[in-house]
C-alpha cells in the first residue's frame, strides 16, 4: 500500500519503499543586508546502516569542512531536543558574499531516519536572529503517540 504525503497545499501517493527526505524551509523577510536572510530549514536523511547519530554528524561535519570555505567549528555538543537526545553543532563559513553562521541540530527518529534543524543567518546578525531561532526551537514538539496511531 502506498504512503500518502500530505502538505497544506497538496497530497500525493508515494511507494512504501521510498524514504521521506522532505525539507521544510522558512525565511525572514529579505533586507539585502547580507548573503542570506535568517532562515530555518528542517530536513530528513537516512544514515548509513548501523550509523549512530553522533557518527552521522561527524560525517556531515567532515563534508562541510571540506566544502565550506573558511569553515570554523564553534561548538559541538550533545543536547536534548524536546526531550529526545540530539547533537548540536554551530559553525561559520565564508559564503562568498559574506560570513554566515549556522546552528544544526540532529536527532534520530524511531524509523531510523535523522532529522536536522538548521538555523542560518549572516554571522554579524546571528545574535539578533538567534532570539527568533530559540523561540522556534523551544516551540518544537514531537507528535504524541496518539497522534501517530
Amino acid at each position: 500500500m502506498p504512503q500518502t504525503c500530505r502538505t497544506r497545499d497538496f497530497s500525493f501517493q508515494v511507494p512504501d519503499d521510498w524514504t521521506d527526505r522532505s525539507m521544510i524551509a522558512w525565511a525572514a523577510p529579505a533586507d539585502n543586508s547580507g548573503p542570506v536572510a535568517p532562515n530555518i530549514m528542517i530536513a530528513y536523511d537516512r544514515p548509513h546502516a548501523g550509523e549512530a547519530v553522533g557518527a552521522y554528524v561527524n560525517r556531515q561535519m567532515k563534508d562541510l569542512s571540506g566544502r565550506a570555505q573558511g569553515f570554523q567549528l564553534e561548538l559541538r555538543r550533545d543536547v536534548m531536543l524536546a526531550g529526545r537526545p540530539a547533537v548540536e553543532i554551530v559553525f561559520r563559513w565564508n559564503a562568498g558574499a559574506g560570513i554566515v553562521k549556522q546552528r544544526q541540530l540532529y536527532s534520530l527518529l524511531a524509523d531510523g531516519r535523522v532529522i536536522s534543524i538548521v538555523n542560518t543567518a549572516p554571522a554579524d546578525r546571528f545574535p539578533e536572529a538567534e532570539k527568533q531561532f530559540l523561540i522556534m526551537l523551544n516551540s518544537f514538539a514531537w507528535p504524541t503517540p496518539e497522534a501517530t496511531a
